[in-house]
């Protein structure tokens, strides 16, 4: 099972999802996924996947100029897969979650409650 990290308030407050659009919207290399499913392909069988998306669901483009669903919107934060270092604070997908983040005045959290640095991507003591 994938490892996930949360953009969410670190006071528990709610982020509405005109907020997350409004981020979104002024991220540069980030937009809002249009389809109505994301389709995976299992690169072992070929087998073809379709999951519904949701509203508020967003793809980051990569330096290769392909854009890739990276962030599931899930009511009221925003939920993407750690397949990448944190530490590795070039990576798009944490260069465009730490700008999400600072503009929505959230964290970076993962499933076991630790919170990110954007500086550096490690786990912050605070």
């Amino acid at each position: 099972m994938a490892y996930d990290l949360h953009i969410e308030r670190a006071e528990d407050l709610p982020i509405a999802l005109s907020e997350w659009h409004a981020a979104v919207a002024a991220t540069v290399g980030v937009r809002l996924f249009a389809a109505t499913a994301h389709t995976i392909t299992n690169p072992r069988t070929g087998e073809v996947i379709n999951i519904g998306a949701r509203e508020g669901d967003t793809e980051v483009l990569f330096p290769d100029g392909k854009w890739h669903s990276v962030f599931r919107w899930r009511g009221h934060s925003a939920v993407f897969a750690a397949r990448f270092d944190p530490t590795d604070t070039s990576h798009p997908v944490w260069k465009a979650a730490v700008y999400l983040a600072t503009h929505l005045g959230a964290v970076i959290r993962g499933d076991e409650g630790e919170v990110y640095d954007f500086q550096t991507g490690e786990v912050s003591d605070a």
